[in-house]
């Protein structure tokens, strides 16, 4: 059975910058994906503030 990608969605503060899966976003916006996992936790939303950071919400599952 095949894994089912995730669409994330990329922000700067208020800023939408990009959507997709992991690894698109990990090309396109030249990051790694274990970074991008990282912005997505609750442990980089404490210790960053919202304003000027990038954020990764994850906001559907296909």
């Amino acid at each position: 059975m095949a894994r089912k990608a995730s669409i994330y969605a990329l922000y700067r503060g208020d800023c939408f910058i990009d959507v997709g899966t992991l690894p698109e976003l990990a090309q396109r916006n030249k990051l790694a994906i274990g970074t991008l996992l990282f912005k997505a936790s609750p442990t980089y939303a404490q210790r960053t503030k919202y304003e000027g950071t990038v954020r990764v919400y994850k906001i559907e599952q296909s």
